[in-house]
């Protein structure tokens, strides 16, 4: 089985490739980090599945798998495993007997039962020359559901078996702990499977990213200290210390105005 891995995070790409060598029968032939790079090596390589994340920099792989079910330009139409950090809001609109979702982090025992559901799928869609109605119709409901829930208020986090519904105003600022992201807001901090990523695009334009290891809300700054060689410091209304890196400066400065 072909195989091609896209995440615009290549610590996401490298554990996911890894997982794939070591099953049977299974060869990575390509990765890529952006929708553009999946659409030209799909079309350059014809593979028979494409694990792709859902939050890419260059817009939604969800358009991504639409383009590529319903194009004419794409001879060959690989299965889509959507390899994403969304939790129970978005698996909700699958039913995974039928179309294919991989969360974050990955566990090899679910990337074997997804293999067992696509030697079979694979062989229907190849009969077919494109994929099912059916396939495209849960497409189009798992993306007017992360539509919807992006225009929402809150932050769905699930934590302990539980799941928060955070208040995005009240969250002050996320980063990265470990292999997963915390966020931080005014009850508390909760760990996530989101990524950095996936969190700027969701918390919408209060927030920014500040560093490659942090997002802060603008909102709730409470001052800006300058600092070595031409950039700053943030403290949040919680007290807590934020290092703004030189490759993010510029970005701060044009959205505060300063």
């Amino acid at each position: 089985m072909r195989v091609i891995v896209a995440d615009d995070e290549q610590p996401a790409r490298d554990e996911l490739v890894y997982l794939l060598t070591k099953m049977q029968g299974v060869m990575v032939i390509g990765e890529a980090s952006t929708n553009e790079e999946v659409l030209h090596k799909v079309k350059e390589l014809k593979p028979d599945v494409v694990f792709l994340d859902i939050e890419m920099p260059d817009g939604s792989g969800i358009d991504t798998a639409l383009r590529i079910s319903k194009d004419k330009e794409f001879a060959v139409k690989p299965a889509i495993v959507f390899a994403t950090a969304y939790n129970h809001y978005a698996v909700q609109a699958f039913d995974l007997n039928a179309a294919d979702y991989l969360l974050k982090p990955f566990k090899e025992y679910r990337l074997f039962e997804t293999f067992q559901r696509l030697k079979t799928r694979i062989e229907m869609e190849r009969d077919k020359g494109s994929l099912s109605s059916e396939f495209k119709d849960k497409l189009d409901s798992i993306y007017a559901l992360l539509r919807t829930n992006n225009d929402k208020s809150k932050l769905k986090v699930e934590e302990n078996e539980t799941i928060y519904l955070i208040p995005i105003e009240n969250i002050l600022y996320a980063t990265i702990e470990e292999r997963s992201v915390r966020v931080f807001a005014d009850d508390g901090s909760y760990l996530t499977h989101y990524s950095l990523n996936e969190l700027e695009s969701i918390l919408g334009d209060s927030f920014l990213r500040v560093h490659k290891s942090y997002i802060a809300n603008l909102n709730r700054i409470r001052a800006i200290v300058p600092w070595f060689n031409n950039t700053f410091n943030l403290t949040m209304e919680d007290g807590s210390k934020i290092h703004v890196s030189r490759t993010h400066v510029k970005s701060l400065r044009q959205r505060l105005k300063l």
